[in-house]
């Protein structure tokens, strides 16, 4: 595998938190040379611990568990409660925090939690508030018109744009180089087409 290959692939098992395949691939990487020639980007955020921080978040997220998600967040991304832009994503974590409560079917709980967690600053985080706390309206949330809310996939997209927002903390691109190539592949493709189509109307 040449040195280009190395880089992208590198940096894609870093970007998905892939820790123990990236310095498999360090190792593997025998001549200083090499590794020299990496992006600078990409030796800046090999940082272990920070990767395992966002890999057990990810996780946390994907399984619910909220609560060991914000230990995470303030033990290692303390910045996160610091920064402006970051105000969303932590209002979208709190109102899964929310979720989860409802999941374990503590009303209560919930109820106390939106009353201290769920205080919107603007439009927008009022409408994320009034759309999770309808689930406290219905009797079975499973069953009811919002349990798109309770979806793993739910879980599972908000643990990727955490991830994503914590690369740019860290000034590292939201998208690994081949994430990016594979999506500038397929708008080429299309426009490959389209021209090729124009071509044979014309004849």
């Amino acid at each position: 595998m040449n040195i280009d290959c190395n880089s992208l692939v590198l940096d894609y098992l870093v970007h998905r938190c892939y820790k123990n395949t990236a310095k498999a691939l360090l190792k593997d990487i025998t001549k200083l040379e090499q590794y020299i020639y990496i992006p600078p980007q990409t030796k800046q955020y090999i940082q272990w611990t920070l990767l395992d921080a966002r890999k057990s978040l990810i996780e946390y997220i994907e399984q619910g568990n909220l609560v060991c998600a914000f230990e995470i967040i303030e033990k290692n991304f303390p910045v996160l409660f610091e920064q402006k832009d970051s105000e969303s994503i932590l209002f979208k974590l709190r109102c899964q925090h929310f979720i989860e409560i409802i999941r374990s079917g503590s009303e209560l709980d919930a109820i106390c939690y939106a009353q201290k967690h769920l205080k919107p600053t603007n439009h927008k985080l009022k409408e994320q508030v009034r759309e999770v706390t309808a689930l406290i309206a219905y009797k079975d949330p499973f069953q009811s018109q919002s349990k798109h809310l309770l979806t793993q996939e739910r879980r599972q997209a908000l643990a990727q744009e955490l991830n994503s927002t914590l690369l740019g903390l860290h000034q590292m691109s939201h998208q690994s180089s081949i994430e990016k190539l594979t999506k500038q592949h397929v708008v080429v493709n299309k426009e490959l087409e389209m021209i090729d189509i124009k071509e044979k109307k014309i004849k």
